[in-house]
């Protein structure tokens, strides 16, 4: 390599670093921009319908942002005190986890040693003497007093194991209460984030085609522009059906899930749902974050060791069928993201932005993806095709 390309190498990455920086200090702007355009292009099928209602570009976006924020609004507020219970209870249900995966652990070891034990066969056979005599009374106490130090050892061992696990529970209730204060300081930062995406929303449905008519401009040539406008017809075409897609998809997991823990007896079963709906726009991470989760919630809930595992059955069982069976069926092959890649996006974007971060960060590689491919696709077929037109007008 020469030395311009080295140059040219070493100002590229410093560029991303610097993109990256900007975008880790100005998260508070940036997030709901993501999200503001990842919204926007997955409801441009559903403004373009209302707007064949003959209903004017800002009425129908004002609906659709208006419903949006009416729905998450209803949903928070119905799910809220449910979130407060479980936060108010967290110290009690660790103990309570901790107590019931001891019993579990126990009664398996006891069952495999009662198995074990009833598998042996005795070697000797039985010994038919005399029982030897009782020994005297009158011996030295050592043997008792043998007996009472290791009882009392054990009893400081215990001591000592409830005092590690108090404080492991007390420092995830320390943790607890500092993230129950961050969001509580958070909370205008937040409501100016809400009102920041839906003006934003707003604007995007309602001036996309000016926006697409801008974005062609940018092309410094006519195939140039040619290629971008495929580029982007095709990303609103067809990445934004499969972003609605996944987004029903989702909700229908969550609605499923939500359902079975009603029917299993679960506390707070629409909470469960939510989240099962939320953390699989997560893939293969989401449903394994669920799996840990809905173990604890079963182990908590329910006495019986073969029904506290039932959550948990539930949502792999639910989760596979939606990832086997109903989002081939729906979507096919197309957007389909190597695993390796939504993996590195979802750690980097949970790095970046936490939580939200890694919530965002597949369907953000998807756009970008897609919008790269047909990028791409356009500039090779236009050129081909102006080559072949003046054949077509001559033959």
């Amino acid at each position: 390599m020469d030395r311009g390309a080295v140059q040219i190498m070493m100002l590229g990455a410093i560029a991303i670093m610097l993109v990256v920086g900007a975008l880790d200090h100005a998260s508070a702007i940036a997030v709901p921009t993501v999200l503001a355009v990842l919204a926007a292009i997955a409801l441009a099928p559903l403004a373009r319908r209302i707007e064949s209602m003959r209903i004017p570009p800002s009425l129908a976006a004002a609906v659709i942002v208006a419903g949006i924020l009416v729905s998450s609004a209803a949903t928070i507020y119905a799910l809220l005190p449910s979130a407060e219970a479980w936060n108010a209870r967290a110290p009690e249900v660790l103990r309570q986890i901790e107590s019931r995966a001891r019993q579990i652990s126990d009664g398996l070891s006891d069952a495999f040693n009662t198995i074990s034990e009833s598998d042996q066969v005795p070697d000797d056979p039985p010994d038919t003497s005399a029982p030897a005599a009782p020994a005297s009374t009158s011996q030295p106490d050592a043997a008792v007093a043998s007996e009472e130090s290791e009882a009392e050892e054990e009893n400081d061992e215990d001591a000592d194991e409830d005092e590690d696990g108090d404080d492991a529970i007390g420092q995830l209730m320390e943790g607890g209460q500092r993230l129950a204060a961050d969001w509580a300081i958070s909370a205008p930062l937040i409501v100016g984030g809400a009102v920041y995406w839906a003006v934003l929303t707003f604007f995007l449905l309602r001036d996309r085609a000016m926006l697409g008519r801008t974005m062609m401009g940018l092309g410094a040539g006519f195939s140039a522009r040619r290629a971008l406008g495929r580029a982007i017809k095709d990303v609103q075409s067809d990445v934004a059906r499969y972003l609605l897609a996944i987004s029903l998809i989702n909700f229908g997991l969550g609605v499923c899930v939500a359902g079975a823990f009603y029917l299993l007896g679960v506390p707070n079963a629409a909470l469960w749902g939510a989240a099962a709906g939320l953390l699989n726009f997560m893939p293969f991470i989401g449903a394994a974050i669920m799996a840990l989760v809905t173990l604890g919630v079963g182990i908590v809930s329910f006495e019986d060791p073969l029904i506290a595992f039932a959550p948990l059955v539930v949502v792999v069982v639910l989760s596979t069928i939606e990832g086997q069976i109903v989002t081939p069926v729906i979507l096919g092959a197309r957007m389909r993201m190597p695993t390796i890649g939504i993996f590195v996006a979802i750690a980097f974007g949970a790095w970046l932005w936490g939580a939200v971060g890694a919530l965002v960060a597949t369907p953000t590689l998807i756009v970008a993806s897609a919008f790269v491919t047909r990028l791409n696709a356009a500039r090779w077929v236009i050129p081909r095709a102006a080559r072949d037109s003046p054949r077509r007008r001559h033959g």
